[in-house]
């Protein structure tokens, strides 16, 4: 009944969204709105752990159980022109990236089909599939942005697109004060949650080296800002360490016996009263 409910709110408010943007006198920017809006949500896998939602803090113990048992419900808002757009941009400035080093033919990774693993030089005419990166035990499975030959030992990439609303999330200190070049100008590290998404990347890569699906694994990776108002750009290098992603691959473990042996986790939010993504589910045993 819980879930029931919920799902009712959620579609009444993108129905108010929709309506809301019918309400604007525009020319053409209204009915692009109504468009983004009536759009589904990107085709994901949600019988797996990914690393990008696996390492924020609103990360759920619960609503991931449910998502492994097959029985995931979608609770994040729909996004509206403006959101879709600041994601539309991200993605163009990772393609921008991996065209840079796929001309130069140092871009590493799979090419065309799955594992057809080659460097850029070899496949020039194949689309980029990225860094497939796994562990099954842990039921983890991600995609790194990249992985460099060529240019001493190899790295992989993670290719960040930074805007005002990355920085108030991820360091608001930076922007208190300061205007957005000023706050881009004081970034001097990854910001933390960039830092342990890549330690899950790397950490990936040794396990797979591990289990013989992979020949090596690279030691560090190189994260390439860009600010999104100037193009202007700066990257960090950072090593790795298993003991900065150990506490999530414990989580994930935590979550695969409990799916395995149905035993529902508390909700590792608030035990008590839950959060959003598992709101659904409370009170199922």
């Amino acid at each position: 009944m819980v879930g029931e409910t919920r799902t009712l709110m959620a579609k009444f408010g993108e129905l108010k969204a929709y309506l809301d943007a019918g309400k604007r006198e525009t020319r053409l920017i209204g009915a692009v709105e109504r468009h983004i809006l009536v759009q589904p949500f990107e085709e994901r896998r949600q019988d797996i752990l990914h690393p990008s939602d696996l390492i924020k803090p609103e990360w759920c113990a619960l609503a991931a159980f449910h998502a492994l048992k097959g029985n995931y419900v979608e609770t994040r808002d729909r996004p509206g022109l403006r959101l879709r757009s600041i994601f539309d941009e991200g993605h163009a400035i990772h393609a921008k990236w991996q065209g840079y080093l796929k001309d130069m033919g140092i871009l590493y990774g799979v090419w065309g089909k799955k594992d057809n693993w080659g460097l850029a030089s070899e496949n020039k005419n194949l689309d980029y599939l990225e860094v497939p990166l796994s562990s099954p035990k842990h039921k983890i499975y991600g995609h790194s942005d990249g992985w460099i030959k060529g240019l001493g030992e190899d790295f992989l990439i993670e290719i960040k697109s930074i805007g005002s609303g990355t920085i108030r999330m991820e360091a608001p200190f930076l922007i208190s004060g300061t205007d957005l070049e000023g706050a881009w100008k004081n970034i001097r590290q990854p910001f933390r949650t960039h830092i342990l998404q890549g330690q899950v990347y790397l950490h990936l890569a040794h396990l797979m080296v591990e289990a013989g699906t992979l020949e090596s694994a690279p030691n560090d990776i190189v994260f390439i800002y860009e600010l999104k108002a100037n193009q202007d750009y700066k990257e960090f290098v950072v090593s790795y360490n298993p003991e900065y992603s150990a506490s999530f691959f414990e989580a994930a473990l935590d979550v695969v016996w409990a799916s395995e042996n149905n035993r529902p986790p508390a909700c590792s939010i608030n035990p008590v009263a839950g959060c959003k993504r598992c709101e659904p589910f409370r009170g199922e045993k």
